[in-house]
């Protein structure tokens, strides 16, 4: 724990529904780093994370994970970190880097405390290998502190009861979103291409755009309804109903402005399990809601993790290359969410527009 400041940072893991929220607090830095999967969902390695915290308790808010760069890359790495937690208006910054590669953690961790200073205030800076943890601090042990961060950890323990599901690593976040193969890809491609000769008759009885809107809607809402609100699993027939109407961007876009921090968390399990059944071509529009369901949750992980595979299918998505921007410049749900009725397009105008006042400043 850096020694410039004595409070005890605590984290507050996100309450799923019907459920209160809980708070933890941290007592030392081991505590800190068995907290760290309760912020992204899985337990993170080579790793470099950047917490911003906030008021006199330090409550944990904003949080980055970024790859473990090479020794040459560690400036880079902990410059955009450090742009991020500015641009969150942090009071103070956890600086943590996880890592069997000491030589690395330590770099960039170092990179990014020379940064912080003399407007975010150092609250726990310090780097580990799961084992044992270090800290830039005169006359600390050069073995480092032991500490364990067990599954059954507190922190852990209280953000389960909350709702929150956590994964033993990126990889399994990764899975939650892969495309669908074999016996499944087969079966769903006859099923999605039943549901696409069906819409393709509407279309051609030269609906107008409101009425093709008012049509899919009428049709989507009896299937959505039933899985937002009651928790129903979409059967594959109403998984390729989905697919094909949100590949119209009139009828995608209509479903986007029903996403929003309140119930993003339902879209979100609706459009994952969409996500392992949808066959391409279909797969940007689903994967993009998808990544725009979490990203709304707080989750930037999951949301990266469905705007890479949209983006792996189209690159050319502009809406996918849009979020992902938005996600990259540190722009918040809340912050896209007082954007007021501002369409993403204009939202991205406007974060370009800060970032022109903030290198001119």
């Amino acid at each position: 724990m850096s020694r410039r400041r004595r409070t005890r940072p605590t984290t507050r893991p996100t309450a799923g529904p019907d459920q209160p929220e809980s708070v933890f607090t941290a007592h030392d830095v081991g505590d800190v780093l068995a907290a760290v999967p309760t912020l992204f969902g899985f337990r993170p390695a080579e790793s470099f994370i950047a917490i911003a915290t906030y008021g006199p308790r330090c409550r944990f808010g904003f949080s980055l994970r970024l790859d473990l760069p090479d020794l040459d890359l560690a400036g880079t790495v902990a410059d955009v970190a450090v742009h991020h937690l500015r641009r969150q208006g942090a009071d103070g910054a956890i600086l943590l880097a996880l890592s069997e590669d000491h030589e690395r953690a330590e770099a960039v961790v170092r990179a990014g405390l020379q940064r912080l200073e003399p407007d975010i205030t150092p609250v726990v800076i310090a780097w580990a290998d799961g084992r044992r943890y270090w800290q830039p601090l005169p006359g600390f042990p050069r073995q480092g502190i032991g500490y364990e961060a067990p599954a059954h950890h507190e922190a852990v323990v209280r953000a389960v009861a909350a709702g929150q599901e956590i994964l033993a690593g990126r990889d399994d976040l990764v899975a939650r979103f892969a495309r669908c193969s074999g016996a499944v890809l087969d079966r769903m491609a006859d099923v999605t291409e039943g549901e696409l000769d069906r819409v393709l008759q509407l279309f051609g009885g030269s609906l107008t755009d409101s009425a093709l809107v008012g049509v899919a809607v009428g049709e989507l809402d009896v299937v959505l309804d039933r899985a937002l609100n009651e928790q129903e699993r979409l059967s594959d027939v109403e998984v390729a109903l989905v697919s094909v109407w949100g590949a119209s961007v009139l009828v995608r876009d209509e479903l986007m402005s029903r996403i929003n921090r309140d119930t993003a968390r339902d879209w979100l399990r609706v459009l994952t399990d969409v996500s392992g059944r949808v066959v391409p071509p279909f797969e940007p529009s689903v994967l993009c809601l998808a990544g725009f369901a979490a990203y709304m949750t707080g989750d930037g992980a999951q949301a990266v993790i469905a705007l890479e595979r949209s983006l792996a299918a189209d690159p050319e998505h502009v809406l996918s290359q849009l979020l992902m921007q938005l996600i990259q410049g540190g722009v918040s749900p809340e912050q896209y969410e007082a954007m007021g009725e501002m369409t993403i397009v204009e939202a991205q105008r406007a974060e370009a527009l800060a970032r022109q006042r903030e290198r001119s400043a």
